[in-house]
C-alpha cells in the first residue's frame, strides 16, 4: 500500500526542519582582503534570499520525490507473455500484402491491451503493468522500478484514457500521490512523447493510425496497412548499429521451431547455426560486429525478459524454450551475460560482477558456485576472443561453425564446489585473494585455455 498521508506530512516536516537548519547556518562570507585593495560589499540579503531559494527549491523536489515514489508497487500487475498470447499477436498484426495500401480494424480486448503495453513497455523499463477497459474508458496502472534511493523504489502511473466526441483524451492521471489536472495532464503526456526517443513512433502512430474508438469490451483501431513497414523500418533504425539482429533473432525463431520439445535445448543448439551463418555472411573486415551481434541475439533468447529491456528491440519468439548446459539453466545465463558484457568492452565488469554476485548468493541466496564462476569466466574469455581482432572474430566464427556440443566453449563442471553459505566459504576459502580461492580460479582458468575454441 501507498504510505499514508500522515507519514508523508511527518518526512516532510523533517525535509523542512532541516532546509531551515541549512538556510539559518548560511552567513555571509566576509572577503580576506590584501591590504590596498578594496572589493565590493556583498550583500548578506542577497546571500539569505539564494540559500532560501536553494532551501525551497530542496523542499519542493523532496516533495514530490515523497510524493511520487514509493516502496510497494501496485497489487494488481500483469503476468507477461505465454505461448497462446505470442500466436495471438502475430494474428492481430498480419497483414497480406494485397492489404497494405487498405484500412484495416482490429478490436482489442482487455488481455491483448496487457500484451502490448507489456511488450512495449519491457524494452524500455523494468516494470509491472496492468489495463483494464471500463465502459468508455480504459484504465492504466504503471509501476516503473527506479534505482535504490531514500524515497522509495517504484514510481506509480495511473491514468485513464476516456472516448469523448472529440477524440481520445487522458483522465485522472496520477504519479503515485500526486494528482495532475486532466487540461495538464493533456498538454504534458503529448509534449513529453514528442521530446523523447518515442517521438519517432507518435509520428508513426499519427500517420498510419485513421480512427480509435473505446467501446464497452475492446478498444477498436482503424490503421493503414502498410504501418507494419513502417515498424519494422523503426526496428531497423532502432538497431541500426547491428543491422543484422533482426535476421540472428529470425534465425533463432526458426531453431526453436523445429526442435523436438522432448529433449533439452542446448546452447550450443544456437551458438553452432548462428555461428555458421556469420561465417558466410561476414569477412574479415565485419566479423567482429557480426560476432557482437550474434552475442546479443542469443542472449535476448537465453535470458527472456530479464534481460531483453537492455538489449535492441527484437521479435517475440514463438516458442520460447529454456536453454541448458551441462542440464543446468544457470550455465547458460551466466556464460552469456559475462560474454555480453565483454563484447562491449566491459570484461572487467563482468568478471567482477560474477564475484560480487556469488559472494552475495554466500550471504543470501543460493550459496557460492564455484561451477557459475567457472561459466563467468568462459564468457568473458568468450567475448574477448569474439571481439579482439579481426582475425581472431574470424577464427572464432570458423571453430564455432565445427563445434559438436558445448564442451567446446564451456569448462567441465566436475568437482567445482558449489552451494557454499557464508561461513562454509570463509572456512575454505577465506576470501578471494587467498591462496585457496586463486588455485580454484587457476584450476578453472586452465581448464577454460584447453577447449578448442580458445586455442
Amino acid at each position: 500500500m501507498l504510505k499514508s498521508f500522515k507519514s508523508r506530512i511527518l518526512e516532510l516536516l523533517h525535509c523542512c526542519k532541516v532546509c531551515r537548519y541549512v538556510g539559518e547556518r548560511l552567513k555571509p562570507v566576509q572577503p580576506s582582503l590584501t591590504p590596498g585593495l578594496t572589493a565590493a560589499p556583498i550583500s548578506g540579503k542577497l546571500l539569505k534570499r539564494l540559500a532560501c531559494l536553494l532551501a525551497t527549491s530542496a523542499v519542493l523536489i523532496t516533495i514530490l520525490l515523497l510524493f511520487a515514489l514509493d516502496n510497494t508497487p501496485q497489487d494488481i500487475v500483469y503476468q507477461g507473455l505465454s505461448r497462446e498470447d505470442i500466436e495471438r499477436a502475430k494474428q492481430l498484426l498480419h497483414v497480406a500484402p494485397e492489404d497494405r495500401e487498405s484500412i484495416k480494424t482490429v478490436s482489442l480486448n482487455q488481455k491483448d491491451l496487457n500484451i502490448a503495453v507489456s511488450y512495449v513497455l519491457d524494452h524500455f523499463v523494468e516494470n509491472t503493468s496492468m489495463v483494464a477497459i471500463l465502459n468508455d474508458r480504459i484504465l492504466f496502472q504503471i509501476a516503473i522500478f527506479v534505482p535504490k534511493n531514500p524515497w522509495g523504489r517504484y514510481l506509480d502511473l495511473h491514468f485513464a484514457l476516456r472516448q469523448n466526441p472529440d477524440g481520445i483524451s487522458i483522465k485522472s492521471f496520477k504519479i503515485g500521490e500526486i494528482s495532475i489536472p486532466d487540461s495538464a495532464a493533456n498538454l504534458l503526456i503529448p509534449f513529453i512523447v514528442q521530446h523523447t526517443v518515442l517521438n519517432n513512433y507518435w509520428l508513426a502512430a499519427s500517420q498510419y493510425i485513421k480512427d480509435i474508438h473505446i467501446t464497452p469490451q475492446t478498444l477498436e483501431v482503424s490503421y493503414l496497412g502498410s504501418i507494419v513497414d513502417s515498424a519494422k523500418q523503426l526496428v531497423i533504425n532502432k538497431n541500426r548499429d547491428y543491422p543484422n539482429l533482426y535476421l540472428y533473432q529470425q534465425q533463432i525463431n526458426d531453431i526453436v521451431k523445429q526442435h523436438d520439445s522432448t529433449w533439452r535445448l542446448s546452447l550450443s543448439d544456437l551458438m553452432r547455426p548462428l555461428f555458421l551463418s556469420a561465417l558466410h555472411r561476414s569477412s574479415e573486415a565485419t566479423a567482429i560486429q557480426e560476432n557482437r551481434t550474434i552475442i546479443i541475439a542469443v542472449a535476448s533468447y537465453v535470458y527472456k525478459n530479464d534481460l531483453r529491456r537492455f538489449l535492441p528491440i527484437g521479435l517475440v519468439y514463438s516458442k520460447e524454450y529454456l536453454v541448458f548446459a551441462y542440464k543446468r539453466l544457470d550455465i547458460p545465463q551466466h556464460f552469456m551475460a559475462s560474454a555480453l558484457l565483454t563484447a562491449v568492452d566491459s570484461s572487467l565488469l563482468s568478471t567482477h560482477l560474477g564475484i560480487d554476485k556469488e559472494i552475495g548468493d554466500s550471504q543470501h541466496g543460493s550459496g557460492f558456485s564455484f561451477v557459475d564462476i567457472s561459466a563467468d569466466r568462459a564468457g568473458v574469455r568468450f567475448g574477448q576472443q569474439a571481439v579482439a581482432s579481426a582475425r581472431q572474430a574470424r577464427k572464432l566464427q570458423e571453430d564455432m561453425a565445427e563445434i559438436k556440443d558445448y564442451s567446446a566453449f564451456l569448462p567441465d563442471i566436475e568437482g567445482l564446489p558449489e552451494h557454499m553459505d557464508a561461513e562454509t566459504f570463509k572456512q575454505n576459502y577465506i576470501g578471494i585473494d587467498s591462496p585457496a580461492y586463486q588455485d580454484m580460479i587457476k584450476l578453472i582458468d586452465s581448464r577454460i585455455a584447453a577447449l578448442p575454441v580458445y586455442q
